[in-house]
C-alpha cells in the first residue's frame, strides 16, 4: 500500500528584486522597455535639433578665430600689452579713416585674435527703443588694427557673416528671444535623452566588457548598435554638462535658488540688482569723457588685470565700461568688469568676474566654461570641438538603429507587395 502526501505545497519562491533582475537581464526588465520607448521617440523628434545644436555648438569654440579679419603676419604679439595710449592711437587712426562713424567697443588683441578690434557706427542721437535693435544706418561694422602700429588693416561686418549666423541658431534658433525658450525645451530633452540612454547601455552583467568596447570583426548594424552605445557611454559627462547648461541659461533660478540654500552666490551672477540701481542715480550734465584718464583709473583698482577694452553706454544716464582680464585676453570668464558715470568719469562699480568667494559661486561661474570651452587654451577648444559633434554622431547612428530594426523592413515589405500581389492575380 503506498501512502500518498497531501500535505501542502511549499509557496513558490519570491522574485528577485527590480534591481537584481536589471543587473542581470536588463532586456527583461519592463522599465528598461519604457526607457526605451522614450528614448527612441524624443531622438526621432527632435534628432535635427540635436544636429543643429550639435554642429553649430562646435562652429562656435572657434567664433572668434573664424569671424571675417584682415589674415596677415604681424609677428609675436604680446596680448597683455595694451595700454590706455595705444587704444588712443587705434581709436584716432579709426575715427580718422570713418569720420562719419562714431566708436563704442574696443578690444585689444587676444589669444584668439591678434588685432586690435574696434566698432563702430553711424553717429546718432540717442539710442534706440529696448528690444527693437539698431536701425540699419546704426548697423555696427568691425575696424581691425595692426598691434604694433595701430594702422587700419580693414574692416569687416561680422555681425552679418555666416559665423553670426550660427551663432544665432545655436543661441535663438533663428527665431528671435522665444528662441531661448525652445532651446531650453531641447536642453531639457536633451537631458532625458542622456538618462535614459545611460538606462538603455548596461547590456548585463554577463556581456558587461560589450558596453564599453566596439568589436569592428561584426556586421555594420551591429558595428553601427556598438558605435552609438559605446560612444554614448564615454561622451554622457559632455553630454550631461551641456544639457544641464543650456536648461541653466533659459532658466538659471531653477539652479541659483537651490545652490544658494547650500552656499552663497556672491560675485558669480552679473549685478543686475546692482546695474539698476545705477541706472536710477541722479543724471549728470552731459560732457565729454576723458578716456585716458578713466583708463588709468581702472588699471589702478585693477592691479592684477590687464587692459581688454571697452564699451560706451547709451540712454539718458549712460554707463561707460572697461574690461580688466585676470585670466586669458578675450576669454572674458576672469575679467574685472568696471563701471564708470559716462558724463562724469566716475567710479560706479567693479564686478570681478572669476573671483569665486564661495562654492556657490564656482558652480555658477562654471556654467559658461563649461558650455564654451574657451577658458582652458587650444587644447581644450579642440577637445569642445570634437564632442560637441559627438551629438550628430549619436543622432544619425540612432536613426540607422531605427532603420535596421524597423523602417527598412517596413520599406523593404512596401516594395515588395506590389509583385506579392501580382504574383497572387496571375495564379
Amino acid at each position: 500500500m503506498v501512502v500518498r502526501n497531501y500535505g501542502k505545497q511549499a509557496p513558490p519562491a519570491p522574485p528577485p528584486p527590480l534591481w537584481r533582475r536589471f543587473l542581470k537581464h536588463p532586456q527583461q526588465v519592463w522599465l528598461r522597455k519604457a526607457m526605451f520607448q522614450i528614448h527612441l521617440w524624443t531622438g526621432i523628434i527632435v534628432g535635427l535639433y540635436i544636429i543643429a545644436i550639435g554642429v553649430s555648438g562646435s562652429i562656435l569654440v572657434f567664433k572668434e578665430e573664424l569671424f571675417p579679419r584682415p589674415h596677415i603676419d604681424v609677428g609675436a604679439v604680446d596680448t597683455r600689452a595694451c595700454t590706455p595710449e595705444s587704444l588712443e592711437a587705434v581709436v584716432r587712426n579709426v575715427s580718422l579713416a570713418y569720420p562719419e562713424k562714431e566708436v563704442f567697443l574696443t578690444a585689444c588683441p587676444s589669444v584668439f585674435n591678434p588685432l586690435y578690434v574696434t566698432t563702430i557706427r553711424n553717429k546718432a542721437e540717442g539710442a534706440p527703443a529696448a528690444g527693437s535693435g539698431p536701425p540699419a544706418d546704426r548697423e555696427p561694422l568691425a575696424v581691425y588694427s595692426h598691434p604694433h602700429t595701430a594702422a587700419v588693416l580693414g574692416a569687416a561686418d561680422r555681425e552679418g557673416s555666416w559665423v553670426s549666423w550660427f551663432e544665432e541658431l545655436h543661441v535663438n534658433l533663428l527665431i528671435g528671444r522665444k528662441g531661448r525658450w525652445w532651446n531650453g525645451v531641447g536642453s531639457a530633452i536633451l537631458l532625458a535623452l542622456t538618462i535614459t540612454g545611460l538606462v538603455l547601455w548596461w547590456p548585463g552583467i554577463r556581456a558587461w566588457k560589450r558596453g564599453f568596447l566596439v568589436n569592428f570583426r561584426h556586421n555594420w548594424k551591429r558595428i553601427n548598435f556598438d558605435l552609438h552605445n559605446v560612444t554614448g557611454f564615454w561622451t554622457i559627462l559632455f553630454t550631461l554638462t551641456w544639457a544641464l547648461t543650456g536648461i541653466y541659461f533659459t532658466w538659471p533660478k531653477l539652479f541659483t535658488e537651490p545652490i544658494q540654500q547650500i552656499s552663497p552666490i556672491v560675485t558669480a551672477n552679473y549685478p543686475a540688482q546692482e546695474m539698476r540701481r545705477l541706472a536710477a542715480r541722479p543724471i549728470a550734465p552731459k560732457a565729454d569723457l576723458d578716456v585716458n584718464t578713466v583708463l588709468r583709473h581702472a588699471q589702478q583698482l585693477s592691479p592684477d588685470g590687464a587692459l581688454e577694452g571697452y564699451f560706451y553706454g547709451a540712454g539718458k544716464n549712460p554707463i561707460f565700461t572697461v574690461y580688466m582680464a585676470r585670466g586669458d585676453m578675450g576669454d572674458y570668464a576672469m575679467t574685472d568688469f568696471l563701471y564708470f558715470d559716462q558724463n562724469t568719469g566716475e567710479h560706479l562699480l567693479t564686478w570681478h568676474r572669476g573671483k569665486n568667494q564661495t562654492l556657490g559661486d564656482w558652480l555658477i561661474w562654471l556654467v559658461v566654461p563649461l558650455h564654451f570651452g574657451t577658458s582652458w587654451g587650444p587644447a581644450v577648444q579642440w577637445l569642445w570641438f570634437l564632442f560637441g559633434l559627438i551629438l550628430p554622431f549619436l543622432t544619425i547612428t540612432g536613426f540607422l538603429m531605427y532603420w535596421n530594426r524597423y523602417l527598412g523592413k517596413r520599406w523593404r515589405a512596401l516594395r515588395n507587395a506590389p509583385a506579392s500581389s501580382a504574383r497572387v492575380l496571375h495564379s
